[in-house]
């Protein structure tokens, strides 16, 4: 049995090894943690730099253009900024499985789309109604807004491009059309373009650091989940280890055949039997008995007919020890003892004979025996109140004294022995 709980152990470690070191995060796992990652960030964060753009922007046109247009234009991109950063928010808290959702993946595209183009959009608009160095800084501005958003949206890269196509490759290509109309337009444009193609390959490595950074959380995480469950395996195959050997210890203090106690079942247990009965200087009652003429019975009608018999009187047995502390054990062969706490002389007589009688009622035919037409059995019985020097071998060698006594003179009989404690 233990060798088999053993083998089922390795089984489950080595499965449990496969699915620690073999575990793969799917796709679409990354891409979800990504779109995640890219909302909380963008919520906040991203919203906070476009309200940074509308509060420049907006300044630079207010003395220019008037008032109310320049109003207008900013509270109209506040409320656009106010109801994604509120989108993103229903998002998060409806739904963590983004890729069960296409939409968002999408919605994240056109907001981007839609985003770079008011930036660029409104640059070109300014261009009619700004001097030269209020325009350059609010192109400028554009240009600080999509450097600092790689570090929010670039997470998503895809959108990232989108935002800087629409908002910096608008405006760039603006200033080279319109290259001659400012003094420094051409130059801007070129500007532009090479730090449009200084992000697009910036983006390229910090998405590629993104997707690593959230690939191995994903598998951290994966392979924690795999440890706990491992550990919750390892604590029920070690319940079953301490169940097993328990079950295997006592299987080691019971006799196999007749279910009694064995000599190391009675070691186990005795001592604490006498010391509580010493403490309580209550008497004690041992019944040593043997089946008479066993051999001959084994020589008559074989060993299995013989187990038999010793399985029905270790029926009886375990019948009449019934209550706490009392307990039978085959002792070897046919010889077995009965323990009985707080028995004195009197009490300890009536169950030995009640036992003898029991025997005697089974009416198990044994022709060869020399005592009576069936199974016998001879006893010896003694009681004391134990002393602290009082040893089990010392009562178990008065009951075989006392046993021996009863073999001797004729068989099927009780005899009372005396528990005499040797002197140090």
């Amino acid at each position: 049995m233990t060798s088999c709980i053993i083998n089922r152990e390795t089984k489950a470690k080595a499965s449990s090894s496969d699915m620690l070191y073999q575990r793969r995060i799917a796709d679409n796992q990354v891409l979800s943690a990504k779109l995640e990652l890219h909302l909380r960030g963008s919520r906040y964060a991203g919203v906070g730099t476009q309200l940074l753009g509308i509060v420049s922007l907006g300044l630079a046109g207010f003395y220019s253009l008037d008032p109310e247009v320049m109003l207008t234009w900013a509270t109209s991109l506040l409320l656009l900024n106010f109801w994604w950063s509120r989108r993103i928010n229903q998002t998060l808290q409806t739904s963590r499985h983004f890729t069960q959702r296409p939409s968002v993946f999408n919605e994240l595209i056109v907001h981007a789309a839609v985003s770079g183009a008011i930036w660029g959009g409104t640059v070109i608009w300014l261009d009619g109604y700004l001097s030269d160095l209020i325009f350059y800084l609010c192109v400028c501005v554009v240009a600080v807004i999509s450097v600092v958003t790689i570090a929010v949206s670039v997470v998503i890269r895809q959108a990232y491009l989108t935002q800087l196509i629409f908002s910096l490759g608008t405006v760039a290509c603006w200033l080279a059309w319109h290259a001659n109309e400012r003094p420094f337009n051409a130059g801007f444009a070129v500007l532009l373009v090479g730090l449009s193609m200084f992000l697009i390959v910036a983006s390229e490595w910090m998405s590629r650091a993104f997707s690593e950074m959230v690939e191995t959380s994903l598998e951290r995480a994966a392979m924690s989940k795999d440890l706990a469950s491992l550990s919750d395996s390892l604590k029920t195959r070690n319940l079953q280890l301490q169940d097993a050997r328990r079950q295997l210890a006592e299987q080691a203090t019971i006799d196999e055949m007749t279910g009694l106690r064995n000599r190391r079942g009675v070691n186990i247990i005795i001592n604490d039997e006498l010391a509580r009965m010493k403490r309580l200087q209550l008497p004690i009652a041992l019944i040593a008995l043997d089946v008479d003429h066993f051999k001959t019975y084994n020589d008559t009608y074989g060993h299995p007919a013989g187990d038999l018999v010793l399985q029905r009187i270790s029926t009886v047995m375990l019948e009449m020890t019934s209550r706490a502390g009392e307990f039978a054990a085959r002792m070897g062969g046919e010889e077995f003892v009965i323990f009985y706490p707080a028995a004195n002389r009197s009490t300890a007589l009536e169950v030995a004979e009640e036992l003898r009688r029991r025997i005697v009622e089974l009416d198990i035919p044994h022709e060869k025996s020399l005592t009576a037409p069936h199974i016998t059995i001879s006893i010896g019985v003694v009681s004391c109140v134990p002393d602290w020097e009082l040893e089990f071998d010392v009562l178990l060698k008065a009951s075989d004294d006392a046993l021996y006594l009863s073999k001797t003179n004729g068989r099927n009989r009780i005899t009372f022995g005396e528990v005499n404690v040797p002197e140090e």
